[in-house]
């Protein structure tokens, strides 16, 4: 199991300002950012929240099961992956090894368009995500003393009762 995910106020201003604009010059209905343990980062569009924790979960289970039929199949990993229905489409693309963009658009955007932006703001993700990186590894050294620091198990046995 991983590390809980920290993203910083700055670069969540960032990350959702790449999706707006990903959303609006796509013309699609929601873009996404989940984790690979399926926690939703940030979103825009209209999606309700208890959806849109479901569909991450599940969209990092899929991945995981495509990127074992990759590995059985001696190919890298998949990058991308896209699902077409008779109205919508759903592509999703990896930003790093922890991180993927979803992006669920309608049958009126254009593919080949869609895939050009989805590019494009994968990388500007990826700087964004490796600056979050950056600070966690910072702020990291700076926590030397623990939550639980002083805390003994007597403390403990008289907040519970034993």
């Amino acid at each position: 199991m991983q590390e809980n995910f920290i993203i910083y106020n700055e670069e969540y201003v960032q990350v959702k300002e790449i999706l707006k604009n990903l959303t609006n010059t796509t013309q699609s209905e929601i873009a996404f950012i989940t984790d690979s343990e399926g926690h939703c980062i940030a979103s825009t569009g209209n999606m309700e929240d208890s959806y849109l924790n479901s569909i991450s979960s599940l969209i990092a289970g899929s991945i995981a099961a495509v990127n074992s039929i990759a590995q059985m199949l001696s190919m890298d990993k998949f990058n991308s992956i896209l699902t077409e229905s008779n109205d919508k489409n759903l592509y999703v693309t990896s930003i790093n090894e922890r991180t993927m963009l979803i992006i669920i658009f309608d049958k009126e955007s254009n593919l080949g368009l869609v895939r050009f932006r989805v590019k494009n703001a994968t990388k500007q993700l990826e700087s964004v995500f490796v600056k979050i990186n950056e600070k966690a590894i910072e702020n990291a050294g700076k926590r030397t003393e623990s939550l639980f620091e002083g805390v003994t198990d007597a403390d403990i046995d008289e907040i519970f009762g034993d």
